[in-house]
């Protein structure tokens, strides 16, 4: 094996991209450019290099990625006194004084939590007490729509989208009321009967061997069917109404869109035709005088979605239910390893990050 005497490379002579006879000694070349440099100038290339102190300085820089970091002496890091963790104080996201000393904090998050209470987070992990923490000024608890996850509003509602109705963001551990359950269940159960005689009054004369006494004919028969249908209509409903005038107005039509023009439509028409039959054309009118009129289709339709919406909202409930159940079953304390190796059990709130 020969060395070039330009690059200082290793070179087989078997394999050497050139070589060259000086003074009665052959030399070989890794490339051909070191050749040629060689050649111009042996005396200068066959010169011993200085090496240590005696080296020439060179003006060139190196480049700052090849340059050794800084070495940061242990004794300037700090500790974040909320999470544990190891804080450079040049590159820490705050700092807070307290009674006379500087306290470092990996993220505002923990230096919030430090203003808060410095002497929470400045006690030993062992004697800390259990702590509420307080609701910031001004939290609220957000809702979501299960449908549209975009939709976040400060008050339960119902989505300006869909319609369905909001649920809590966070899934609490007791178990809540549900008033919009509540309010379906008690708007079906006090529109059911009405609409079951709005039904049987209009259906009267397609069921065999049934047959009305002749006060319920004609007129008379749709002023009754009115007043059975406008509460279920118009109280019974009139959740739908809202949310399909919300659904108009954010025009983003849905189920309660058609609901309420459907339901309104059927009563609006019925109603002007009972209370002002005139004001229809004579093509109208039946054999007995009177006009047709779609008193049952209107809180029947109410009735029915109103039973749709107990069913779904039960469903959702016992959802909810079941995540708390499994939310429970999470420990409440946990196993911390002590730095001289002892095991003890320690609420979880006491736990920070970076302990085992």
């Amino acid at each position: 094996m020969a060395i070039d005497p330009i690059c200082g490379m290793t070179v087989d002579p078997a394999t050497a991209a050139g070589s060259h006879d000086h003074q009665g000694q052959r030399f070989y070349f890794c490339g051909l450019s070191c050749l040629e440099r060689f050649k111009a100038d042996p005396e200068r290339a066959l010169q011993p290099r200085p090496t240590g102190s005696a080296a020439k300085p060179t003006t060139r820089r190196p480049l700052p990625m090849m340059q050794p970091a800084p070495v940061v002496p242990e004794a300037v890091a700090a500790i974040d006194p909320v999470c544990g963790m190891t804080v450079q104080p040049s590159t820490a996201a705050g700092s807070y004084e307290f009674q006379g000393k500087t306290y470092y904090f990996c993220a505002t998050s923990c230096l919030t939590k430090f203003r808060t209470d410095p002497l929470h987070y400045l006690t030993p992990l062992e004697q800390r007490t259990p702590r509420v923490m307080p609701v910031p000024s001004g939290g609220v608890v957000e809702y979501i729509c299960p449908m549209d996850p975009e939709v976040l509003e400060t008050k339960p509602g119902a989505c300006r989208i869909c319609g369905m109705a909001l649920e809590p963001k966070v899934v609490s551990l007791e178990d809540e009321r549900n008033p919009e359950l509540e309010d379906m269940t008690r708007r079906f159960w006090i529109c059911l009967g009405p609409s079951l005689l709005v039904m049987l009054l209009a259906m009267a004369d397609m069921i065999p061997g049934l047959s009305l006494p002749r006060a319920f004919t004609g007129s008379t028969r749709n002023w009754v069917q009115w007043l059975l249908a406008t509460p279920v209509v118009l109280w019974g409903g009139w959740p739908f109404f809202q949310r399909g005038w919300t659904s108009m107005v954010n025009r983003a039509p849905n189920m309660f869109t058609l609901i309420a023009i459907g339901t309104g439509a059927a009563y609006g028409y019925s109603t002007v035709a009972t209370v002002a039959p005139t004001l229809l054309p004579s093509s109208f009118r039946l054999h007995d005088g009177s006009i047709a009129v779609y008193f049952e289709a209107a809180a029947m339709i109410t009735v029915l979605v109103l039973l749709g919406q107990v069913l779904e909202l039960k469903a959702r409930s016992q959802t909810s239910s079941a995540i708390r159940s499994l939310l429970r079953l999470a420990p409440k304390t946990a196993r911390l390893i002590r730095p001289d190796g002892q095991e003890e059990d320690v609420p979880l709130e006491h736990i920070q990050v970076g302990q085992l």
